[in-house]
């Protein structure tokens, strides 16, 4: 026993730094390309400099598509009717604005979390510990490489392949040309002419690939440090079924190490909670809309009997769904971890304990039953339930669309 205690005491994880970036390792490339990475930006004039102009032209560019485009919707287009599915790519573009300026806002709670998980990497006390976390990573990890198959599969398609294959637009002169992928009104200057329009057609796609990385970086990020909230929870629940392993000894310093890092799990999640709130919000919000417009263009297609496009406003639709999916049962799973600390904490044999360690497992208990979870902008909390709401209510919406435009 106390040559296993002295193995704990002595363990040391010398891979923690390879670990935190095998976490963070595809969030990073995404969100290190718009300039919104929080442990990116150095603390000189310069850097400061480079990250400010870097964060304004992604902002310039994300508006130099979504506004035009819905000058052109809402003002020019002869049958709004037949444009009202594209309404979900300008969503789409709202949403990766909001968790923009969201993550910005909230750059020092996020960096907080990163720079904390590189600490609970580093500090664990055991490999069965280690493992849990870098489950729960893999985790994170299949959940991000799900989500960014489905979305750059489904919008590709849509900025690319589905332009291509549009009818053309006749211009002046009997000149025709292929439509943009975004049909935009740029009020101050005319796109009729080349080379502007070509110049114009791949900076629409390329800004779109830029706010489509926007999106699945962030959401990368979250399914990232959730994730790892829901392993912090796992070990402590892991230390409090094999703190009486040891025998009768040190049994207080074992007691106050599981209370320690249960408090660090509930710190953690409670920072996630503050920083992302907004982002959860605007998430379930805004896929709730998408879902609905998406539906629609499913079905204007299907009429039309347009096999590919239809395909494609499918994949789409499945890539929020799975999204939304994803997210609630990760704030789901985060609550039944918090919960399980204290069922654990019952079934350990506290009547074979010393009465003072009883009290202290039950103020743990205690605790536990206020649950930690995540919120959507303290409206109500993610979870399955959460995520049968979106469904519903993206149905109902569906049907009154249809009603109106019948």
């Amino acid at each position: 026993m106390l040559d296993k205690a002295g193995a704990l005491a002595n363990y040391r994880n010398g891979n923690y730094k390879s670990d935190t970036e095998y976490t963070v390792r595809i969030a990073k490339s995404l969100l290190t390309l718009i300039g919104i990475w929080p442990l990116q930006r150095g603390d000189s004039s310069l850097d400061r400099a480079k990250t400010f102009i870097q964060i304004a032209t992604v902002f310039g560019l994300m508006c130099f598509l979504l506004v035009p485009h819905v000058i052109y919707t809402f003002h020019d287009c002869e049958d709004l009717t037949r444009y009202m599915k594209v309404i979900a790519a300008q969503v789409f573009s709202l949403l990766a604005i909001i968790k923009f300026w969201t993550m910005i806002v909230n750059r020092d709670g996020i960096k907080y979390c990163l720079t904390e998980m590189e600490a609970h990497y580093r500090d664990v006390q055991c490999e069965e510990d280690r493992l849990v976390m870098t489950k729960s990573a893999e985790i994170g990890r299949f959940f991000t490489t799900l989500y960014l198959g489905l979305s750059y599969g489904g919008a590709l398609p849509y900025h690319i392949i589905l332009p291509l294959m549009s009818e053309r637009v006749v211009i002046g002169d009997n000149v025709t040309r292929i439509p943009l992928p975004y049909l935009s009104n740029y009020v101050f200057f005319v796109i009729e002419d080349s080379p502007m329009y070509e110049i114009l057609f791949v900076s629409q796609i390329a800004i779109s690939s830029l706010i489509l990385s926007t999106n699945c970086g962030i959401y990368s990020l979250i399914a990232t440090i959730a994730m790892h909230s829901c392993g912090l929870f796992e070990v402590v629940s892991r230390k409090t079924e094999t703190f009486v392993e040891h025998g009768q000894t040190e049994l207080h310093c074992r007691l106050r190490d599981v209370v320690q890092h249960h408090l660090k799990a509930i710190e953690f999640a409670m920072t996630i909670e503050k920083a992302l709130s907004i982002v959860f919000l605007s998430e379930m919000v805004g896929c709730t809309i998408i879902i609905c417009f998406l539906e629609y263009g499913v079905l204007l297609e299907w009429e039309d009997h347009n096999t590919l496009s239809t395909m494609t406003y499918f994949v789409l639709m499945t890539s929020i769904f799975v999204n939304v999916f994803i997210i609630s049962s990760i704030g789901d799973r985060l609550k039944q971890e918090s919960e399980r600390v204290g069922e654990v904490s019952y079934f350990v044999p506290w009547y074979n304990l010393p009465k003072d360690i009883i009290n202290n497992i039950q103020i743990i208990i205690l605790r536990t039953s206020r649950p930690t979870n995540l919120t959507a902008g303290k409206l109500f909390d993610l979870s399955l339930q959460a995520f049968c709401d979106v469904c519903k209510t993206s149905a109902a919406y569906f049907n009154f669309l249809q009603a109106m435009t019948a």
